[in-house]
């Protein structure tokens, strides 16, 4: 990972309060995965539609527009749906491992405050075919109220992601598939 994973404290997994080792509790860390996706299509289209960000409003209904360069340190601008409501929110690109991983985060304030960070993760299955999962976590004083109001939006949003990114990359694969070239949707 090129940045620091330890800067949350303890990991959780699949909710708040409870450490992966089950030892411990932590009530201003939040950390929760989606269910890992398959996506029949090969990683290098998956990671294709995943960093094509301009395109987010094709497929993406949490993350309707962004942009950025993704480069380390490189602002990401986005309009993300909570629920019934839009936010314009701009994050910072933390991560960048191609094929592999995307990640930024945000600092609220202080990062004391508030640290929300977003990974998404290809996985490679096979010639034809990978996994796709987002983890976030957040972490700081606010992070209790930012779970408690927010968290069931962002947990439904991240995995209408992964659906989203399902069903175009593999109906982009099929016309690659169907006629031997890649063609945008």
């Amino acid at each position: 990972m090129k940045w620091p994973l330890g800067a949350f404290g303890a990991g959780l997994n699949g909710g708040p309060g409870y450490s992966k080792d089950g030892a411990g509790m932590s009530m201003g860390y939040f950390e929760f995965d989606t269910n890992r996706i398959r996506i029949n299509a090969p990683t290098a289209v998956v990671w294709d539609v995943l960093t094509e960000v301009e395109n987010y409003g094709e497929w993406n209904p949490f993350t309707p527009q962004a942009h950025t360069d993704l480069k380390i340190g490189s602002p990401v601008h986005m309009r993300v749906r909570m629920g019934p409501t839009n936010m314009k929110i701009t994050e910072t690109v933390c991560a960048y491992e191609q094929p592999r991983l995307i990640a930024w985060n945000k600092a609220f304030g202080a990062r004391r405050l508030l640290l929300a960070a977003r990974e998404q993760h290809l996985e490679p299955l096979g010639e034809s075919s990978c996994c796709y999962h987002n983890t976030e976590r957040l972490s700081g004083v606010l992070a209790p109220f930012v779970f408690l109001c927010f968290g069931a939006y962002m947990r439904r949003g991240f995995s209408d992601v992964g659906v989203g990114l399902k069903r175009y990359a593999e109906a982009r694969y099929a016309r690659t598939t169907a006629d031997g070239a890649v063609h945008h949707v």
